[in-house]
């Protein structure tokens, strides 16, 4: 099941599947690591539409709950 990065709790890691937004952020996120079969895993979940951490090849990033809605994940295999 594929579902929007967003809807991570703490503490979970996914994988990423596909990211689902204008180019200049498509290009901006992949930067920043997610791309497809990255592992992400939320570190810290903020209120409803606020921002969250997520921790992606090494580094902790902060995403606006709009923009983690654009990464499409689903279940990570460990």
């Amino acid at each position: 099941m594929v579902y929007p990065l967003n809807e991570l709790k703490a503490g979970e890691t996914a994988e990423v599947v596909w990211i689902i937004c204008e180019p200049y952020m498509a290009e901006h996120l992949k930067i920043l690591g997610f791309i497809s079969n990255e592992l992400v895993t939320c570190v810290l979940k903020g209120r409803a539409d606020s921002m969250s951490a997520y921790l992606i090849r090494g580094r902790l990033i902060g995403l606006r709950a709009s923009n983690a809605k654009e990464v499409l994940v689903r279940a990570a295999k460990l």
